[in-house]
């Protein structure tokens, strides 16, 4: 063999070795996200690429995409399948429109921190909310928590029930969302997140069914009082996985990712606590008010939401009990 053809042997044969290092190996998981780079929904999944890149030895390169780069969070959802998208974390009202049995999540008085905190109780919890989905070739991998929802109202300082009658509310969507909105004699109000505080000083709308950072990031000082009702209302973060994607990944890749998001779950619950509790005292330090329903009070919420778990017990008859079933068995 002459030198010349040495060399070129030896070039093919780097080439060839160069197209199959791990880099070019990467199993690519796409996770848009509709929310900005700074927020912390952004933070978690970015340790949550970290963790599966270590895990997997940079086997599945996980990019995320935020502030709606790619898609925003509904057209993500929709593109699951496609082979353009392979997990996105939609606010868990949207993924009511794949399925309404999904929408108990979202009931009043149903979901709470102490709940949630327990893994056996949240693990089986997942498990029975992605069994209504995964006929539509979709997964659900773990729920984080969103935020503990309160009202905001420019200029009703709300102290009871009646005081919230007739008010017109702004709600992210949702069925059961707009449902519970209504069984307090109020009329609730879809709107994009973006419009809701121009909304609010405006006058459109009266108060925002939202969160602590929705309150201190988005509203500001036109949110003037504010009323939260313990355990009225805790939204979650669904992940969801494209199925048939995810159902053909190794099994030590399955188990990194679903390793990885029981890890980012775990400890994503505790932490959003204290920083839902620092923007809440950012807002009050700055002079506007923050009232919490007395536990009489609380009491008559209750009975008044009673009505909308039954509603939707009639509608869907299994779910509840299932839900029941699995605090049992977790001793809750």
């Amino acid at each position: 063999m002459s030198m010349l053809t040495r060399v070129i042997a030896a070039s093919a044969a780097a080439c060839t070795l160069a197209a199959f290092t791990p880099a070019a190996l990467a199993e690519e998981l796409v996770l848009p996200n509709e929310v900005a780079a700074s927020h912390w929904k952004t933070g978690y999944m970015n340790q949550f690429a970290e963790l599966v890149g270590k895990r997997t030895g940079g086997e599945i390169d996980v990019k995320v995409f935020p502030s709606s780069q790619l898609y925003n969070d509904q057209d993500a959802l929709a593109a699951l399948g496609t082979g353009a998208v392979q997990m996105v974390w939609p606010v868990a009202v949207r993924i009511e429109t794949i399925d309404p049995r999904l929408g108990a999540i979202n009931l009043p008085f149903t979901l709470t921190d102490e709940l949630m905190t327990d893994q056996c109780y949240a693990k089986g919890l997942t498990e029975l909310m992605s069994s209504y989905i995964e006929p539509r070739n979709l997964k659900i991998l773990g729920l984080l928590r969103a935020a503990d929802l309160f009202f905001v109202f420019a200029n009703r300082e709300v102290r009871k029930l009646e005081d919230v009658k007739g008010a017109k509310v702004r709600v992210i969507g949702g069925r059961v969302f707009l449902d519970t909105i209504r069984s307090l004699g109020a009329s609730p109000v879809s709107m994009p997140a973006s419009e809701m505080s121009s909304a609010l000083g405006q006058g459109a709308i009266d108060g925002v069914f939202t969160s602590a950072a929705g309150w201190a990031e988005m509203i500001g000082k036109t949110g003037k009082y504010a009323w939260y009702v313990p355990n009225f209302s805790l939204s979650t973060y669904a992940v969801v996985v494209d199925k048939t994607w995810f159902d053909a990944l190794p099994q030590t890749q399955q188990e990194a990712i679903t390793g990885s998001m029981d890890e980012i779950v775990a400890k994503q619950w505790k932490e959003v606590v204290v920083e839902d509790q620092q923007l809440i005292d950012k807002m009050t330090a700055q002079g506007l008010a923050f009232h919490t329903a007395t536990p009489e009070e609380i009491t008559r919420w209750e009975q008044v939401s009673e009505a909308n778990k039954q509603t939707f017990a009639a509608a869907h008859p299994d779910v509840l009990p299932a839900m029941q079933a699995i605090a049992k068995r977790c001793g809750q």
